[in-house]
């Protein structure tokens, strides 16, 4: 968490972000392990960031082999500065869809955090999400707010 905020006021008052590299240890809990900060391509906007995908995906790849093969990628995370709630925006709804149905994520429940606030005081809200089966028309997003214990 502290490397998040460190990055999350290297950028204020632009959006930044990056990745989560971890594990579930359980059906139940998630153990991060590595946040892998924006990459040099990564493009911040006061309401917007674009990730540097090919960067952060070298990044896991090396996490992932050093951690022998234990260690993989889990979820996103980015900011929303002067936000007062770390509530999802409809690009970042689309953001964790696009994930779920992206084989090679090989992620089935993804996590996003989001910061929000300012270098005074960042707050965090970490989503889980999963599609969920509706019969006949498909699958319908169900993101919920993980019920966390954090340890810094």
């Amino acid at each position: 968490m502290a490397a998040a905020k460190e990055e999350a006021c290297y950028h204020y008052p632009l959006e930044t972000g990056g990745t989560l590299v971890g594990y579930w240890s359980d059906a139940d809990t998630v153990v991060v392990t590595r946040l892998i900060g924006p990459g040099p391509a990564s493009i911040h906007g006061r309401y917007s960031f674009e990730h540097d995908h090919e960067w952060e995906a070298a990044q896991i790849a090396d996490h992932y082999y050093q951690s022998a093969r234990s260690q993989v990628y889990i979820g996103d995370w980015h900011t929303h500065p002067d936000a007062s709630s770390g509530e999802l925006s409809g690009t970042d709804r689309r953001a964790i869809r696009r994930v779920i149905n992206y084989p090679e994520a090989r992620v089935a429940y993804p996590l996003m955090m989001v910061l929000f606030g300012g270098p005074e005081e960042w707050k965090s809200t970490i989503w889980a999400a999963e599609l969920k089966p509706r019969w006949p028309w498909g699958s319908r997003l169900s993101i919920d707010a993980a019920k966390l214990h954090m340890f810094e």
